[in-house]
């Protein structure tokens, strides 16, 4: 039995998918040009951090610093790098917010105003609100939402309050500390090692194939202890001995919480 929809509600959907579609055209067509044309300079720029920031966990300083003057020029980078199969995807959910949280932190270095605007942005919040909206990502759509709004309406990022005598906090690390965290929370028993390896690399030391330490990529004092049930074969040979094979469809059984320590190196 089909349900009716009531025009209001109809008309509120096609209008948001329309807009929608203007950015993606704009995105595709506005900044078409290649990158070595200066005009377009800052854009490729801004869509190359974008990029990095939707495959990897680690942002850099300089990647920061890109997208902190970028404003709504991110927000059509990311149109115009994720296809919409993938923009609907969870999995993406959170590097898009990062990356839009990024854009306008500091809206006293976005450049140029017309970027200030966070048009591409409020529509890409309204997309992800009405895919996520009753998960429990639909408050971090939210608390994006508000932050860009307040930053953009008053020019200052949000103030961070402190008691007296209590030292500020370090909102940049602690910002960069969170997004690795996010990242690692989708890693757990029943993953399989390959999934483990996009995001984590191995490290020396003693280890067998079904119990190792792995350190996050691009900061090797983060770590996690994992352990393994193989696919494929068994778990130890004809002599009692774990076989030495390292499969990337081994199911994780169990891993640690993420901690800090010294590298080791073999």
């Amino acid at each position: 039995m089909l349900r009716r929809v009531h025009p209001t509600v109809l008309g509120a959907q096609m209008n948001r998918l329309i807009l929608l579609a203007v950015c993606i055209l704009l995105g595709y067509t506005v900044f078409a040009k290649e990158c070595s044309n200066d005009e377009f300079g800052s854009f490729c720029e801004t869509k190359a951090a974008v990029l990095r920031l939707l495959s990897y966990p680690i942002y850099t300083g300089s990647d920061k610093l890109v997208l902190n003057h970028a404003g709504d020029m991110a927000a059509l980078a990311v149109i115009r790098s994720v296809s919409v199969k993938d923009l609907n995807s969870p999995e993406k959910a959170r590097q898009i917010l990062l990356a839009l949280n990024l854009a306008f932190a500091a809206p006293q270095l976005i450049t140029p105003d017309s970027n200030r605007r966070p048009t591409a942005a409020i529509l890409l919040l309204d997309h992800m609100e009405k895919e996520y909206c009753g998960q429990e990502k639909c408050n971090e759509v939210e608390n994006i939402r508000s932050e860009i709004e307040h930053n953009t309406t008053t020019g200052t990022p949000f103030d961070v309050v402190t008691l007296n005598g209590e030292p500020p906090p370090d909102m940049e690390h602690a910002q960069w500390v969170g997004s690795v965290l996010r990242w690692t929370a989708e890693i757990k028993p029943g993953s399989t090692r390959n999934d483990l390896l996009k995001i984590y690399t191995t490290e020396g030391g003693l280890s067998t194939p079904l119990r190792r330490t792995y350190v996050l990529k691009g900061c090797p004092y983060i770590k996690v202890d994992v352990e393994f049930k193989p696919v494929g074969r068994p778990e130890r040979d004809g002599e009692g001995r774990v076989t030495g094979i390292e499969d990337g469809r081994d199911i994780i059984t169990k891993i640690s919480q993420p901690y800090l320590g010294y590298g080791v190196y073999d």
